[in-house]
């Protein structure tokens, strides 16, 4: 018969936190310190492991009695043998001398994406399948092959590497577990069907780009959180969950630790380490694994793990190391539940990188939650960090915003809290001894910070404008380019009768800030696009911003949404008004720091969805949403998933198009997305 469970659910957390009052200042130093931090420590046997797990089971309330067995990977069957490549290549393309290349945090530090280049041929994926084009020249532009993914492969995002393409994505193993024995019985109830997320990297021979073959796939137990390419080594980093229930039995490491299976080893899945190799600091039980790997692109050697108890929101990487971090907050006993104590944290896990070796090294933690991978960043061997603490609310100062830097081991050594009390962070960026902070909730305080001295960063001065940033981007040593949203105040709260204390957002606004003068930072120019309902890729995935010195070209695609005149001269109304849908495409501009935003001209792909735009209703076929926008020598090139145009650079004129083959099977979008 079926064995019975129970599952007690812990509820009743009450977490207080406490924000600094309005009119308080940001203090800077005595730092508050983290929880003390330990050395790295390995399980010794599978069995202490076991207990480990246990023991978070047991702090989360969690009593579960009478599972079934401890899954175990079903056996695949063996890859196919992979083909030779074709060796007639054809003649050689030309080559651009200056072309685009992804937009990252760090220098040297590759991030995956939907679009990549080399300057002779454009890779774009598009609806699970890369498409392989050679642009040059413009006028005889021609797609020349693709990769297809197979049919239970979601493809995200992929790099290359001179003639290698990795691919990574995600699969779903949906297995039939076999019951585990205990004293050599089998429990008494049928086999459980278990299915489990798999996280998958795919790398191809792209030498003959008319047929690419696949040469390598690494599938790991768990989600992709993340990846970074350094230096011909993609790192992985991911996320997946003990299987582990509390059996009594003598467990083993394919019972407990996640696994993997590389098809130029094995066709079989296997633990990625042994019991004894998996990695955690106390006092932090958790039955989350986080798993960080590395492959490398000429797919030559072994693949590496590091493995440990943990989970990764969000990842960085200089480099030499590897951060994730992962907001907590401490569960505390029932009894102990109602104490008014703010526990709300970021843990930051910290592996060094070396040729494609992984080692955990340290691990830390500060106050408060990140934003995204721009809260971190190491300079001089020091990570800095900067942290939203607490929940804006429409009244009072509940959040307060910091920055912490930590030493080579993740030591505490200086900070900056309480900044902005009652707003919370929208966009940052560190750019040697400073940072740059935007924080929001009625106007937009730009913050300029000094963080020359590790143990004394300070504010050197801020600039309060309407709007806000979600994405900052250096333009020179003493500009800074910020893309965001306009704003204007709400009027009177309806609930208290008074001034209500938040404001509207607008359409797009895009900014460039001047801290020549550090102490007075001056917005030196701005644009804005649309009104309210106007939409950006960029503002939220800094891969889809465009930005050339050297062009003076700014572009990104953009959903644009407008008001009519006759709204737009209404004096009363309130802000809340959203516009129609006018456009989707690429807007282009040069810019300067002497005349600023010049627009160039608007680009779009949706040249036969006049129905569409008439109507102002965002619908029709989405595959035709310009995603990506780059450059290669003179030609502006836009892709969607319908195709490639490539335009002057600076006249905009159209120079050559390139429809992808299943281009005549749209994809439609439902009017009210």
């Amino acid at each position: 018969m079926f064995s019975s469970f129970l599952l007690k659910t812990f509820t009743g957390i009450v977490i207080t936190t406490f924000g600094l009052s309005p009119t308080a200042p940001p203090k800077v130093n005595p730092l508050t310190p983290p929880d003390q931090i330990v050395g790295v420590e390995r399980f010794t046997t599978c069995k202490v492991l076991k207990e480990q797990i246990a023991k978070a089971d047991s702090q989360r309330e969690y009593i579960m009695e009478d599972m079934i067995g401890v899954p175990m990977m079903q056996k695949s069957a063996p890859l196919a043998a992979m083909p030779t490549a074709d060796s007639s290549a054809g003649a050689v393309p030309n080559s651009a001398t200056d072309y685009s290349q992804t937009n990252v945090q760090v220098d040297g530090v590759d991030e995956a994406d939907i679009l990549k280049m080399d300057g002779t041929y454009v890779y774009h994926l598009s609806k699970n399948k890369i498409m392989i084009s050679q642009i040059l020249p413009a006028d005889s532009a021609k797609l020349v092959g693709q990769i297809d993914m197979d049919e239970n492969v979601n493809a995200n995002d992929f790099y290359i590497d001179g003639d290698r393409l990795m691919v990574m994505g995600q699969t779903y193993n949906d297995n039939i577990y076999p019951m585990p024995l205990v004293d050599d019985i089998i429990y008494e109830f049928a086999p459980h069907a278990w299915g489990g997320s798999v996280a998958i990297a795919q790398l191809w021979d792209i030498s003959d780009r008319v047929k690419p073959y696949k040469v390598r796939t690494v599938e790991f137990d768990g989600s992709l959180s993340s990846s970074r390419m350094i230096d011909g080594d993609v790192y992985l980093v991911m996320n997946s969950w003990s299987p582990w229930r509390t059996l009594d039995m003598i467990p083993q490491a394919k019972d407990l630790v996640p696994a993997y299976r590389d098809s130029s080893v094995s066709p079989d899945f296997k633990p990625m380490v042994g019991c004894g190799d998996v990695g955690y600091f106390d006092p932090q039980p958790t039955r989350e694994y986080l798993t960080v790997a590395s492959v490398p692109m000429n797919g030559q050697g072994e693949v590496q793990r590091e493995v440990i108890l943990g989970s990764s929101e969000t990842v960085y990487a200089s480099l030499d190391n590897l951060y994730v971090a992962r907001q907590q907050w401490d569960v505390r006993p029932f009894y102990d539940s109602m104490i008014p104590e703010d526990r709300e944290k970021t843990n930051i896990y910290k592996f060094n990188l070396d040729e494609g070796k992984i080692e955990f090294k340290k691990q830390g933690s500060v106050p408060g939650h990140l934003l995204n991978q721009f809260s971190l960043d190491e300079y001089n061997d020091y990570l800095r960090v900067a942290t939203t603490k607490g929940q804006v609310s429409r009244s009072g100062a509940d959040s307060t915003n910091n920055v912490y830097i930590l030493d080579n081991d993740l030591k505490p050594t200086g900070n900056i809290e309480g900044i902005a009390p009652g707003e919370k962070i929208y966009s940052m960026r560190f750019m040697g001894n400073r940072g740059y902070m935007v924080t929001f909730k009625k106007v937009d305080p730009f913050f300029v910070l000094d963080l020359k001295d590790p143990q004394n960063p300070s504010i050197l001065g801020k600039l309060k404008i309407p709007g806000y940033s979600d994405y900052l981007h250096p333009m020179d040593e003493n500009h800074v380019i910020g893309v965001g949203k306009d704003t204007v105040e709400a009027g009177e709260d309806p609930w208290s009768g008074g001034q209500a204390g938040f404001a509207w957002y607008q359409g797009i606004k895009m900014a460039v800030f001047d801290v020549t003068d550090v102490t007075n930072p001056k917005e030196l120019w701005k644009t804005e696009i649309g009104d309210r309902g106007t939409e950006s890729e960029a503002l939220h995935n800094h891969k889809a911003f465009l930005y050339s010195p050297s062009k003076q070209l700014l572009a990104l695609p953009v959903r644009v949404a407008e008001l009519d005149d006759e709204v737009k001269a209404d004096s009363n109304r309130e802000g809340n008004e959203y516009g129609e849908f006018t456009f989707q495409g690429a807007y282009v501009y040069r810019l300067t720091v002497e005349n600023g935003f010049e627009l160039l001209g608007k680009i779009t792909h949706h040249v036969d969805d006049q129905a569409m735009l008439k109507s102002g209703w965002y619908y029709g076929n989405y595959d035709e949403d310009i995603n990506r926008v780059a450059y290669m020598d003179d030609s502006f090139i836009t892709l969607s998933n319908s195709g490639i145009q490539l335009h002057h650079l600076y006249d905009l004129t159209k120079q050559g198009e390139i429809d992808y083959p299943d281009a005549d099977e749209p994809g439609y979008r439902d009017i009210w997305e």
